[in-house]
């Protein structure tokens, strides 16, 4: 009677070697993408600071350990149960981490939340992730007991770890290096549904039996496709790892967002946005910079030089090689400047080169600023590629104010740097806006730098600069 009520995959409570090993293989692979895709897709909505991929990664953990002591409760109907479970993941991964979903619940979510980001994301990661991680987390314990028993329950466990620590190891590599970049977001979460698909397939035993189960399957394949690949290419020109690219045009301005989020904006007449027209009229109309090495950290959408170069030399560096062939396309239609892609702090701690002026426009999404990029070692590496006489320029967007802690530690770690900055907002209001920071390279005595009562120099020092700037 137990050999009748077995699927026909187990032999004996067993299963076919080479089956079991893909499997395990399969599995790891497409949890750790799973992880992976997780933190990217996110990353539009809630940016990519140490605290948000911490809370990820240990949602992922907790639920994976909650996975395994549950697939070790398992007693009987193990292919059964792998198959429900592939089932189930591959349909929950497949639409909880497509695009418009992740938009639609934080759209959803975020009024009644009052914008506290990190609750929505808490929601999101159990509702989401944790069941997607926990029934996946079964399948190590479950695929122990259809390994053949004349072996040590040590050399099973050990043989069963190593080959879905491998298929995380592939996992890990091929979603980052490969899938991300050269087939974008969609299609690499599309890629893990069809191998969640595939296991659930060759589960099959009696496709007559299941055909009401296949074809319920076969509709979440084009559902997954549709929400995923034909989504992303109406929305956006391309995705990789760091970047959703999106263009915009109202009337004769093209816009271009990078994670949702406005990045550039060209006219018809060659301007970008205020702030940057701002920066090119400080630089090159009231200073009337000629012949200068410019550094653009952040390329966004290589609007600064769009305009043209007013006889200067610029080069733009950002960590993300697609911005170019997107800017080129879509917005400016050739770089005036040369492009480097790297990260800007490994780019700054690398180059020998000193620069007359080096501009700092970082972000991975609209308020996002990526946390190694606002310390005092960073600040400190633009000021040591600056010339001695160079100029810093900073955007950033902060509460012109500085009434919360982070506008106000901000400022703080930018000024013990560079001692001497002009500071102007945008916008001057109760809200976050762009602050542009022009500071100067060179050092100064600051034993001096302090009026006093009893050695008070102003009418003197005020006379010195009169004739300074006459020169």
């Amino acid at each position: 009677m137990k050999k009748k009520a077995m699927n026909k995959l187990e032999v004996n409570g067993a299963m076919s070697t080479p089956l079991l090993f893909f499997i395990i293989i399969v599995e790891g692979f497409v949890t750790i993408s799973a992880e992976i895709l997780t933190i990217r897709q996110l990353l539009p909505f809630v940016g990519n600071s140490v605290v948000v991929t911490s809370m990820i990664i240990g949602i992922f953990l907790l639920f994976l350990a909650y996975g395994y002591r549950r697939g070790g409760d398992y007693q009987t109907n193990y292919t059964d149960i792998l198959k429900s479970n592939f089932t189930k993941s591959a349909i929950w991964l497949g639409m909880g981490l497509s695009n418009i979903f992740i938009f639609e619940f934080f759209t959803l979510l975020n009024p009644y939340l009052n914008q506290q980001v990190l609750w929505v994301l808490t929601l999101y990661l159990l509702l989401i992730t944790a069941p997607l991680v926990y029934i996946l987390g079964q399948t190590v314990p479950i695929t122990m007991n259809l390994i053949k028993k004349a072996k040590t329950t040590g050399e099973i466990g050990g043989k069963i770890l190593q080959l879905s620590t491998l298929g995380s190891f592939l996992g890990a590599l091929l979603t980052s290096l490969g899938l991300l970049n050269y087939f974008g977001v969609a299609w690499t979460v599309f890629i893990n549904f069809c191998l969640l698909f595939i296991l659930t397939v060759v589960l099959f035993s009696n496709f007559k039996k299941d055909g009401f189960k296949i074809i319920g399957l076969l509709a979440a394949f084009f559902v997954t496709y549709g929400l995923n690949v034909v989504v992303e290419n109406r929305l956006f020109v391309t995705t990789n790892a760091y970047s959703n690219y999106q263009i915009l045009k109202d009337n004769n301005v093209t816009h271009l967002l990078i994670n949702g989020s406005p990045s550039s904006m060209l006219s018809a007449s060659k301007l970008g946005y205020p702030y940057i027209e701002y920066i090119k009229k400080v630089l090159f109309k009231e200073l009337n910079l000629k012949n200068k090495d410019i550094l653009v950290l952040g390329a966004g959408g290589f609007t600064l030089s769009a305009e043209g170069t007013f006889g200067n030399r610029f080069t733009y560096v950002d960590i993300d090689q697609n911005i170019k062939n997107v800017a080129e396309k879509h917005l400016v239609h050739k770089v005036k400047g040369a492009f480097i892609a790297f990260d800007a702090r490994h780019f700054l701690s690398t180059t020998d080169q000193k620069y007359d002026v080096i501009i700092s426009d970082v972000y991975s999404n609209h308020r996002t600023i990526p946390t190694h990029l606002l310390t005092q070692e960073y600040f400190w590496g633009v000021k040591t590629a600056l010339q001695k006489e160079g100029i810093a320029v900073f955007n950033i967007i902060a509460h012109p104010t500085l009434k919360d802690e982070y506008s106000y530690y901000l400022d703080n770690t930018l000024r013990s740097v560079f001692k001497g900055c002009m500071v102007v907002p945008t916008e001057y209001a109760n809200k976050f806006t762009n602050i542009i920071y022009i500071c100067r390279g060179e050092h100064r005595d600051e034993k001096n730098a302090i009026y006093k009562d009893n050695l008070n120099r102003t009418t003197l020092d005020f006379f010195r600069s009169l004739v300074f700037a006459r020169e």
